[in-house]
């Protein structure tokens, strides 16, 4: 059999396909840029904007991590070399939007910015991260040039934690919730699932997005209740006419799931939820391998029931 490989040949000036700073900040806010971050960075966001100006300079883009309204993120770009000017821009950005995660994208990155972001990272507090990232352009033969993201710069979690004043016990149950994430996700990633997921974090929830700004879907490991959990995240302001529409369908979307759900308005709240639970310990090392099949199997249903059902809701129209 005669295999053909094409060659992999980089295309050297990023301006052939963005030919300004802003054209590529303009591409990453798309919906192809945020999927393009969330594969290259494994990270989500979601509300991203353009040129945020709350002080005297404007940041190249600002959004909030997926599932974390409070978790802003600056993501500054530079074509060319890094400088020091954008290393300034950066920290500026970060410190006005009062960011727990800054991204700073170049094509060239000097040794010097290296060292800088990485003791950044080890001299900061643990919900503090940044990254230095070079953009490349490849193509193959005559294929459209595809952008890629090497990572130079990330935090080490695990050296932060050890630096930072965490007690034990807070160290411990967070190395615990990173260690299960990880399982979980390699076990849904063997399901091929049709979503992408995050990075592993230290939080007791993990975001999956579902393609619509104010809906996102939580995988949750609850230890204190001895349980764990999927839940439809809803935020939007008209959050009650949204999940009494979604209601609506209880029947059909409880049989596709399998298992009855929790429909959760939450008055009082910014949030009202949809919840699959299971009464699964897991903190308990036996149950780990069905926690990871429990996951694979409704993260999957969960997502496949409730997009098209969300990308067809209508906002009320308001009275005036």
């Amino acid at each position: 059999m005669n295999i053909q490989i094409g060659k992999r040949e980089r295309v050297g000036d990023i301006r052939k396909v963005w030919k300004r700073e802003t054209d590529f900040s303009d591409w990453l806010v798309s919906d192809d840029g945020v999927a393009f971050l969330a594969e290259e960075l494994g990270i989500e966001i979601e509300n991203p904007t353009r040129e945020s100006r709350p002080g005297d300079f404007p940041c190249d883009i600002v959004a909030n991590l997926l599932g974390d309204e409070n978790h802003k993120i600056v993501i500054e770009n530079q074509y060319g070399k890094t400088n020091h000017d954008h290393l300034g821009k950066l920290l500026t950005y970060a410190a006005v939007h009062k960011a727990m995660t800054g991204i700073w994208i170049s094509e060239t990155i000097s040794d010097d910015h290296r060292q800088v972001i990485d003791w950044l990272n080890e001299n900061t507090p643990t919900n503090v991260n940044l990254y230095l990232v070079r953009v490349q352009l490849f193509r193959i033969g005559n294929s459209p040039a595809a952008p890629q993201l090497d990572v130079v710069c990330r935090p080490n979690l695990t050296l932060k934690e050890t630096k930072s004043g965490l007690t034990p016990a807070e160290k411990e149950r967070y190395a615990w919730r990173r260690g299960m994430w990880t399982q979980i996700h390699e076990a849904i990633r063997a399901a091929k699932p049709p979503f992408r997921l995050q990075s592993p974090g230290d939080e007791h929830w993990s975001s999956i997005s579902i393609g619509r700004a104010g809906f996102h879907i939580n995988m949750l490991l609850t230890p204190r209740n001895e349980s764990i959990g999927i839940d439809l995240y809803i935020t939007v302001p008209w959050k009650l006419e949204a999940l009494q529409a979604l209601e609506l369908q209880k029947e059909a979307i409880e049989q596709e799931i399998g298992l009855p759900l929790q429909w959760l308005p939450l008055p009082g709240k910014k949030t009202a939820r949809i919840l699959l639970d299971a009464k699964i310990d897991p903190r308990n090392e036996a149950n780990h391998e069905v926690i990871k099949d429990w996951f694979a199997e409704y993260s999957v249903k969960m997502f496949n029931s409730f997009k098209p059902r969300v990308s067809a809701l209508t906002p009320p129209v308001e009275e005036g």
